[in-house]
């Protein structure tokens, strides 16, 4: 017989198993809510933080400055935590109770009620969303200039491509409140494809900006940007391929079955060394200056401490390849790998988190470049000294 596991090992897969329990307890329409939360925080801070360091990010975005407050952006995650709080409790109380239709209707009400307010609160900042989608949405219908508003807002869209792929459920559940079927609801009321139609938007919606972009500007950097994102797809397709057979545990897998695998495997791999690579040479701007001081940083760093660069590069690194598994949907076979996929979103959101910083970093470093190219490097300042 195998020897027992450490004591160390026995608490840690109980924790685990623990936590798979919860996350396969809690349905998915409030698991995707906690993510869209988490999501609103981390903007939130991202927010905090710049104005903190003094880096004009609406300035860079195009907004005026009594946009996008830090109070405005913590009051939604209060009054949303709140409303997904008691949406569950009502849930729960309504599941022990059998009381099907409280059951549903507890389920969809945190959407229903946010997308109330998306339209008509009066708060600053739901009204300040609603002018920035439609900004957003005209830009891209109409092929207009690419922006970097709109870059940071396709590449956050692509953090939360699983969530968008969880709106399926979102609008299952939605429609058999609207049908009256409580209690009869199995959340496959849709066809398979539409989740990673859902899940691909995001990055389709890049690949067009990236695409735009060359066509204005004729740079091949733009393409290569643009086959960055559509690596995402064979990740997402080859993906939901898998998800279709469902095969039996225990049960050998056909030669089908390995050659997706095989394909999977490869793409995942493709996706994820290839947007790393772009994420820290051209969205951060790091490795380009042989003469820097710090071997693959650049000169002029804001955030000063090169630990934090050396640290982002190395988590980034690590998150890109979650961030390709979350893509994965046939991970999702089994109470082990969706307790998985739901921690990989929470790191997805993480690793956007810190991204933004080191990105509109970039953009402002610069825009500070550009400006002192005419000065002489005597008169010119370091950012660094305004910025601590």
């Amino acid at each position: 017989p195998l020897p027992p596991p450490p004591p160390s090992f026995f608490w840690m897969d109980l924790l685990f198993d623990a936590a798979t329990q919860v996350v396969v307890y809690v349905p998915t329409v409030f698991r995707a809510s906690a993510i869209a939360i988490l999501f609103l925080y981390g903007w939130a801070l991202n927010v905090k933080g710049f104005d903190e360091r003094n880096i004009p990010f609406r300035r860079l975005l195009g907004m005026s400055p009594e946009e996008v407050q830090y109070k405005h952006l913590i009051f939604g995650v209060h009054s949303l935590t709140v409303t997904l709080i008691i949406c569950y409790v009502i849930h729960e109380i309504c599941f022990l109770n059998k009381f099907d239709m409280g059951v549903s209707i507890a389920q969809v009400g945190f959407w229903i009620l946010l997308l109330g307010q998306s339209i008509f609160s009066p708060h600053p900042l739901f009204k300040g969303f609603r002018q920035f989608i439609s900004m957003r949405v005209n830009t891209f219908l109409h092929f207009h200039e690419v922006k970097f508003v709109d870059v940071l807002v396709g590449d956050a869209l692509t953090s939360i491509s699983k969530l968008l792929a969880d709106m399926t459920v979102v609008l299952c559940s939605i429609f058999a409140v609207m049908w009256g079927s409580y209690g009869k609801y199995n959340g496959k009321c849709l066809h398979s494809a539409v989740a990673p139609t859902l899940a691909s938007i995001p990055y389709f919606v890049r690949a067009v900006q990236c695409f735009n972009a060359y066509t204005r500007t004729s740079q091949h950097k733009d393409l290569l940007n643009m086959f960055k994102y559509l690596s995402a797809f064979p990740v997402i397709w080859i993906s939901a391929l898998k998800h279709q057979p469902s095969p039996v545990e225990g049960v050998l897998p056909d030669h089908h079955d390995k050659a997706l695998q095989v394909l999977w495997l490869y793409s995942v791999s493709v996706n994820t060394v290839y947007s790393f690579l772009w994420d820290v040479v051209m969205d951060w701007g790091l490795g380009h200056e042989a003469d820097a001081k710090y071997v693959l940083l650049r000169k002029t760093l804001l955030f000063q401490q090169p630990w934090k660069y050396y640290g982002a590069i190395v988590l980034d690194l690590a998150l890109r390849f979650c961030w390709s598994l979350k893509l994965s949907s046939h991970l999702q076979h089994h109470a082990t790998g969706l307790a998985f996929v739901f921690l990989f979103e929470i790191l997805e959101v993480f690793r956007r988190f810190v991204w933004n910083f080191f990105r509109i970093e970039w953009e402002y470093v610069k825009e500070l470049d550009d400006a002192h190219k005419p000065s002489t490097q005597s008169t010119s300042q370091s950012p660094q000294s305004n910025l601590a």
